[in-house]
């Protein structure tokens, strides 16, 4: 079941589509030899799990392309690509979003091992009111020091009653019960996110001034932006759309400048009295966040990192 759950993990259906029930009532493995094969092989390499990955990846399968000249003979002929004849194309399920994301602006934080992180959270998210166990949660404080927060996705701290919006939009399942295999859906919420949140918006700005700090003029900084996010050169037509979309966005900016914001030092709370039905209001104390070392955000950027952080963004989200 291990060797069909990496193998689900890397083509997005095992060879048995039921990764928790391989009796009676399950799936029929597609490829049953291939399946005893490498669980033999898995044993045999001493339960390493690194190395299975790695003989997966390597292989002719994995290395396919999702796109051929045949391919909607292919569909006819095989509808659900059991038999991979091309690579089934996946989305990146939502830890690898937010870390890719984190890797091409240059703050993703490889460190290994260790206790939990708090990743940042939208505030209007983070400071609401939780109710647990007749009270009130205190508010959800981040990791003071950016090099924290923006540690692996696998490291953060998950606290049920405050999912992370940007991961439960892209399907990262509950914690309260066994996924055999994630949902794949494909809504509006998903691009407004990747447009609209703060976390996009600060991994632009944090990538534009990697840019700038490592290129020289806009040419250099479209191809480098490109070649980070898609992993290969730019096109002609790409850098003159993006040229344009530079110079209108300059302009833009520089007219019309964000204006900074602070973080509160408390907030607001109010619960009904069980006793006597009445509402209770008091201020919850956050001078915590004096310590807490802020994300770069637009404000704290000229405009035409900007303007070239706005271009960032729209090449995240294409």
């Amino acid at each position: 079941m291990l060797v069909n759950r990496l193998w689900q993990q890397h083509f997005g259906k095992g060879m048995v589509a039921t990764p928790n029930n391989f009796g009676k009532m399950g799936a029929r493995p597609t490829h049953p030899e291939l399946l005893d094969w490498l669980a033999g092989w898995f044993m045999d390499q001493g339960w390493s799990l690194k190395k299975l990955h790695r003989l997966i990846v390597t292989s002719q399968a994995y290395r396919q392309a999702s796109s051929r000249p045949d391919l909607a003979q292919l569909r006819q002929q095989d509808v659900h690509n059991d038999w991979l004849a091309y690579f089934p194309a996946r989305r990146l399920a939502a830890e690898e979003i937010r870390d890719s994301l984190l890797a091409a602006s240059g703050e993703l934080n490889l460190e290994m091992g260790g206790p939990g992180v708090f990743p940042e959270l939208h505030w209007e998210v983070a400071l609401q009111p939780r109710h647990i166990m007749g009270s009130v949660a205190p508010a959800y404080v981040p990791s003071l020091a950016p090099a924290q927060r923006h540690r692996r996705t696998i490291y953060a701290f998950r606290i049920r009653t405050l999912p992370d919006p940007l991961l439960e939009v892209f399907n990262r399942p509950g914690s309260e019960t066994s996924c055999e295999r994630r949902d794949q859906t494909t809504i509006a919420p998903q691009a407004l996110t990747l447009l609209n949140s703060e976390f996009s918006a600060q991994r632009a700005v944090a990538m534009a001034r990697r840019l700038m700090e490592t290129c020289e003029g806009d040419e250099a900084r479209i191809d480098v932006a490109v070649r980070w996010l898609y992993g290969r050169p730019a096109t002609a037509e790409e850098r003159a759309r993006c040229r344009a979309f530079l110079t209108q966005v300059t302009a833009l900016e520089a007219a019309h400048p964000p204006q900074p914001r602070t973080l509160p030092r408390s907030v607001r709370r109010g619960m009904v009295e069980e006793l006597t039905g009445e509402m209770v209001y008091w201020d919850e104390d956050l001078s915590v966040l004096d310590a807490y070392q802020p994300d770069l955000t637009p404000a704290d950027v000229d405009a035409p990192t900007r303007a070239l952080a706005n271009l960032c963004l729209v090449l995240m989200n294409s």
